[in-house]
């Protein structure tokens, strides 16, 4: 089996270590992005030297990073059931 091009190495032969990591770390890089863009729309919006509006952006942010977690979580954790799945052959889930 050639790992670099057989698309189910990951699921089915990697290390939990190394499929973690696979997966962890473009959700890590993303939530980043996300924050970032989140800094930026703030530093904008601050410019209009509207109080109100930067106070708005101060609560929605946290809100906005925790929802994002929460889809991350859901997202996570399908994929790996459906990972588990193929590796068993069962590809209909029983065990939601």
């Amino acid at each position: 089996m050639n790992k670099k091009t057989d698309k189910t190495y990951l699921f089915e032969s990697a290390s939990v270590a190394r499929a973690v990591w696979t997966m962890a770390i473009p959700t890590v890089v993303t939530q980043l992005m996300n924050i970032v863009y989140n800094f930026a729309d703030t530093w904008y919006v601050g410019r209009t030297a509207n109080p109100a509006m930067v106070a708005t952006l101060g609560v929605c942010f946290p809100i906005f990073v925790i929802m994002a977690a929460v889809a991350n979580l859901f997202g996570i954790g399908g994929s790996s059931m459906i990972s588990r799945g193929m590796g068993s052959g069962d590809l209909v889930p029983r065990n939601i």
